[in-house]
């Protein structure tokens, strides 16, 4: 009889083999297959995702692809020293933590009033800034800087929920921003912790900073969900195609993709 871990087992070893013979379509696969398991154990599942990741890393091809794996490898094996170097090294090959997600920054808003498109707009140049802040992983900088990025991202989800309250395009896209700003958030606390920490303090400050990042990709569900579930209009569908794909992948990191929970 084979089980499912024989199975899973069986299609990481082929998308292995399919990765090293230069078979990407099929590597991709069987890595995906994986990952889709709701069975396989996490550390398999979290070193399909790392080799995913390189995948989309290769030729900075899909830099925010890249990232969001990373961070479900991490999510999957937090204890695992492998998989935290295999993190590491992705986050710095991967470099700048990729584009901002969904449509272009500052594209204008059809039809809405002028002063909803003026404060989305300023909302807009808010995004950019704390796009880039990330937490610095020295000692002397980081809760300092993590609070930073908190607190930045509050200031600026409060200037989309602004714009949100006028309804129609407006809240389509306001909220699908909400939900890329706290998915961001959660998926930037994800890196190599300073190596002259005690173990005993690294260990409890990664479970905080996992802790952290789930309450911040709930955040992130949520306004995606709310974003799907405004009354669709034709003018907001790249914004719904956007909330739909990131909305899959933050359900992916917190293993409640369409097979559900993970035990």
């Amino acid at each position: 009889m084979h089980t499912v871990l024989d199975v899973t087992a069986s299609s990481y070893g082929d998308a292995l083999i399919a990765e090293l013979t230069g078979d990407d379509a099929g590597a991709r696969a069987g890595f995906e297959r994986v990952l889709a398991a709701p069975d396989a154990p996490p550390a398999l599942s979290a070193r399909a995702a790392l080799h995913l990741a390189r995948m989309e890393a290769r030729g900075g091809k899909n830099a925010r692809r890249a990232l969001d794996l990373v961070a479900r490898a991490a999510a999957l094996a937090p204890s695992d020293v492998a998989i935290a170097e295999g993190v590491a090294q992705l986050e710095a090959e991967v470099g700048a933590r990729g584009d901002i997600r969904g449509p272009p920054v500052g594209k204008p808003l059809p039809g809405v009033p002028p002063k909803v498109a003026e404060a989305f707009a300023a909302a807009e140049r808010a995004l950019e800034r704390v796009h880039k802040l990330h937490p610095r992983p020295f000692i002397e900088a980081l809760s300092s800087s993590i609070r930073l990025k908190e607190d930045a991202t509050e200031e600026v989800v409060a200037k989309y929920r602004a714009v949100a309250q006028h309804g129609g395009l407006a809240e389509i896209a306001a909220s699908y921003r909400i939900g890329s700003l706290y998915h961001d958030l959660a998926v930037g606390l994800v890196f190599d912790l300073p190596p002259e920490l005690d173990p005993s303090v690294a260990a409890g400050l990664r479970r905080w900073l996992a802790g952290q990042a789930l309450i911040d990709l709930r955040r992130a569900v949520a306004a995606y969900r709310a974003c799907l579930a405004a009354p669709p209009l034709a003018e907001a569908e790249p914004w719904r195609l956007a909330a739909e794909a990131d909305l899959r992948a933050a359900l992916d990191l917190l293993g409640e993709g369409a097979e559900g929970p993970r035990k």
